[in-house]
């Protein structure tokens, strides 16, 4: 069981670093070997490896077949790592009431005394 858990651990790392990319299309190589036979043959030996990867990875202007879709690393595909480390979004759906009694406060600094309170607002008066 810990060495399940170790390899998967190992493969999900190891994947992280190749991002877009998964292990199985290191399966593809046979693939990838096959399609260069096929093209050195037409070409009587000519086109060199490092040629025929710049001509399939790095020019873009080239036609899609079937046979260069099979090649590695030529597809974006998803893999189950991508859907086992998204998290789900939990929320919660009960509501919480606190009750908290009130406090009223009366600031003592706050209040004017009375001998102003009226002589501000009031009109000039003839004595």
């Amino acid at each position: 069981m810990k060495f399940r858990v170790k390899f998967f651990i190992v493969f999900i790392f190891l994947g992280s670093l190749l991002p877009n990319s998964d292990f199985h299309e290191l399966s593809k190589i046979s693939s990838l070997l096959q399609h260069f036979q096929e093209l050195a043959t037409k070409t009587n030996n000519q086109l060199g490896f490092i040629d025929f990867l710049k001509m399939h990875y790095a020019c873009s202007d080239e036609k899609e077949t079937e046979k260069h879709n099979n090649l590695p690393f030529k597809q974006m595909g998803n893999s189950a790592y991508d859907y086992f480390v998204s998290t789900p979004v939990f929320q919660c759906q009960q509501t919480l009431l606190v009750f908290t009694p009130e406090k009223h406060f009366i600031h003592s600094d706050l209040i004017i005394s009375g001998q102003f309170t009226g002589s501000i607002w009031q009109p000039p008066q003839i004595v």
